[in-house]
């Protein structure tokens, strides 16, 4: 199993939310390259999304005190979906590798950001790692 494709369902169900939209698993997953998403991998995507939901003051208000300079209003939306995520895995997903969630964040970053993205989101999670 590979949470791989869980967090890009869970970043693009956000992104849409933060957009003004609301896509479910199913949208996001017409809007992927891949055609299935495992029950297993379902759920996790699912336990993301409903854990960025429930957490996002707390969420939020560690990224922008790790993104030096840069309000939430500020950062790019796909690349504060992506952080949104990646920064709950670390704060309440102790059980996931650090290194593992920093990766699958810029891998991420790479594919849906900007030119700057992927340094950008490794910066971020760094701060928060080594806080937290």
């Amino acid at each position: 199993m590979s949470h791989t494709l869980s967090r890009e369902i869970a970043m693009k169900r956000l992104y849409a939310e933060t957009v003004g939209g609301v896509d479910t698993v199913e949208d996001a997953l017409e809007q992927s390259e891949h055609a299935a998403l495992s029950d297993e991998d379902a759920l996790f995507s699912d336990h993301l999304y409903e854990g960025v939901s429930a957490h996002l003051s707390e969420i939020d208000a560690e990224i922008e005190s790790h993104a030096k300079d840069w309000s939430i209003g500020r950062i790019a939306k796909v690349d504060l979906s992506i952080l949104r995520v990646a920064v709950y895995e670390l704060l309440y997903e102790r059980n996931i590798p650090v290194g593992a969630t920093v990766n699958e964040a810029v891998e991420l970053a790479k594919v849906f950001g900007g030119e700057k993205s992927a340094g950008f989101i490794n910066g971020v999670l760094g701060a928060v790692a080594k806080v937290h």
